[in-house]
């Protein structure tokens, strides 16, 4: 289910901003913004059964990468995880002079056993 997981999580990024979603994305150079970049951060077993893991909960990381404060922007992302019902956490907004104002996003998902 892990990839359907980031597929899924990239469809709805996507719809956010169309074209202008991207994996781990190491930012070198002065990009066009608004982008989104996610990547996930890790998984971890959950849940095990006669020594087996059940579950795994991923961690993705989702950053939005604008020049300036975009309420509208981070509205239209936050609605569209509340349309999907992921829960989201906001976990750091801050502004480098280089690469513009990050909104970094942590959400989890769940990988069941029996999806694989």
């Amino acid at each position: 289910m892990e990839n359907n997981n980031l597929l899924n999580i990239y469809q709805i990024l996507n719809e956010v901003l169309p074209n202008k979603v991207s994996y781990a994305l190491l930012i070198e150079e002065k990009i066009e913004l608004p982008i989104i970049v996610y990547q996930e951060l890790y998984k971890r077993n959950q849940t095990f059964s006669d020594d087996e893991s059940l579950i795994k909960v991923s961690t993705i990381q989702i950053t939005l990468l604008t020049e300036n404060k975009d309420i509208n922007l981070e509205r239209s992302l936050e609605t569209k995880f509340k349309e999907n019902k992921i829960e989201y956490n906001l976990i750091s907004e801050f502004y480098l002079k280089k690469s513009g104002l990050h909104r970094i996003y942590e959400i989890k998902m769940e990988e069941i056993r029996n999806e694989q």
